[in-house]
């Protein structure tokens, strides 16, 4: 029998508080249940002022509102309002009852400019979050998994200038180009200015983004988000730069913050993209293991280094290094010596000519002349890492980077808006990852609570005993603080 549903309940009038119409499982009843957002008062509070003008929106619920922006994944500010004037969850969430009215939705904006776009309000909401999830043993301090995804920029790639600027290197790239020509002062050899100039696409609506170009992905103006996350997929640290910046180098002043920040790091795992010498001498420094993958050498392909049909090929590991004498020998024993340091921080060592001539294993080896190998100064690193990545540690450890690194980037992407940003400047869009992060680890925090508490029904026992008899095994002789839960 079909029925019609009458419409008479559009006028009924009910008494009946917020509070119960939030559903009890919500995400965000149980965001508010294990965070105390008062601390953000205290971060903010020197930006407003005690006694003059007009009474202010609550700093607290203003950032609450940003939260929800990304915790939900709405685009824009403007439309963020919207669903919180009529989704009963997120009043109550700001603590806004059915009649009050929201703020306009360029309120954020104008107190952004006006309080928070020249200081590190956002950057202490991240790291006070941090601060407590560490302090309760809810972070793995010994390992990190670090990478760089993409953020498609609010600009339009044709409208661009082209313009020179000069090459900016890190401090640790710097002192390598010293080492460098020092070496070559003393081989009484020319100095190598490594100054130069490079071309590069600006936007002219956004000139702090880069052109970004990677593998088949396509050629967009972008930023570039370097992440950390622990084993546990809790983002540790960012750092946005322009999506023209290769991630060698600003992977390098990234990663040494990290490891000075937390001293207690064992390893750090990274994708091929952060392969250079010099990022992983920095690590090594500090008695910290870098965890990278193989990468494929570049440049001619093997096949059109021979002339027969044969696929066999002599790479650089037939190649023996003589370390007290400083040559190399092939796998005819004929010398290749050393003949300078070229430009890269590589010692480049050849064969003579007569050598090469005479050797019936020539189409093997070289279409050249001579045979060139070369060796970095910081050499031992790439020895190193080899041998660690071929270990069961290393297997395992890198094995990690899908549902750790990886995870966190595409539920970022596609639940809290990463993929594409609104705002325009380096600054707003460091910012706006930090909120973002911020809001994926409470996420993160918020649903370990709940499956905690259905293991807690389960075993009828309370929740600090639980949490606490987890991690006795990991923190033998510490007393957890539960600071977070208030």
């Amino acid at each position: 029998m079909i029925t019609k549903k009458s419409q008479e309940a559009r006028k009924h009038i009910q008494m009946i508080d917020l509070e119960s119409l939030v559903p009890e499982k919500h995400i965000l009843r149980k965001i508010d249940e294990i965070i105390d957002f008062e601390f953000i008062r205290e971060i903010v509070k020197e930006h407003y002022s005690e006694d003059k003008g007009r009474p202010s929106i609550d700093p607290v619920a203003l950032i609450k509102i940003v939260f929800i922006q990304f915790l939900f994944g709405i685009k824009s500010m403007r439309q963020t309002i919207k669903e919180i004037e009529v989704n009963v969850a997120y009043r109550w969430f700001l603590g806004y009852g059915f009649t009050e009215t929201i703020p306009h939705f360029s309120t954020f904006g104008k107190n952004y400019v006006r309080r928070f776009a020249n200081n590190d309000v956002f950057e202490q909401i991240f790291k006070q979050l941090l601060r407590l999830l560490i302090e309760n043993g809810l972070i793995k301090e010994h390992t990190y998994f670090v990478d760089s995804t993409h953020i498609k920029a609010y600009a339009n790639k044709r409208n661009v200038h082209n313009e020179y600027l000069d090459e900016d290197y890190n401090l640790y790239t710097e002192n390598l180009h010293r080492e460098i020509n020092e070496l070559r002062k003393q081989e009484n050899k020319k100095e190598i200015d490594f100054s130069h100039q490079k071309k590069v696409a600006v936007s002219n609506v956004d000139p702090d983004c880069g052109m970004f170009h990677k593998g088949e992905k396509e050629k967009q103006l972008a930023y570039s988000v370097q992440t950390a996350v622990d084993e546990n997929g809790y983002v540790i640290d960012c750092q946005t730069v322009s999506g023209s910046t290769n991630d060698n180098q600003s992977g390098s002043g990234f990663v040494d913050r990290l490891t000075d920040e937390h001293p207690g790091t064992k390893a750090v795992v990274m994708d091929a993209g952060y392969t250079s010498p010099v990022l992983l001498d920095i690590l090594l420094s500090k008695g910290v293991q870098p965890v990278v993958p193989y990468q494929k050498p570049k440049g001619r392909k093997r096949e059109t280094l021979t002339n027969t049909d044969d696929p066999f090929y002599y790479s650089k590991s037939y190649f023996q290094y003589q370390e007290k004498e400083d040559y190399y020998l092939c796998p005819w024993l004929k010398k290749l010596t050393y003949r300078g340091l070229n430009i890269q921080g590589y010692r480049v060592y050849m064969t003579s000519k007569k050598d090469c001539m005479t050797c019936p294993y020539k189409s093997k080896c070289t279409n050249q002349n001579t045979k060139t190998l070369t060796r970095h100064l910081l050499e031992y690193t790439k020895k190193n890492v080899r041998e660690f990545r071929l270990s069961d540690a290393g297997k395992e450890l890198y094995a990690k980077r899908k549902y750790t690194i990886e995870r966190t980037f595409a539920q970022a992407k596609m639940s809290h808006c990463l993929g594409f940003t609104l705002v325009r400047g380096l600054k707003k869009n460091q910012d706006r990852n930090l909120i973002l992060y911020t809001v994926a680890n409470l996420k993160k925090l918020a649903l370990f609570v709940m499956k905690t508490n259905k293991v807690l029904a389960k075993l009828s026992v309370t929740f600090s005993a639980f949490i606490l008899e987890i991690f006795k095994k990991t923190r033998k002789n510490t007393k957890m603080t539960f600071s977070l839960f208030h």
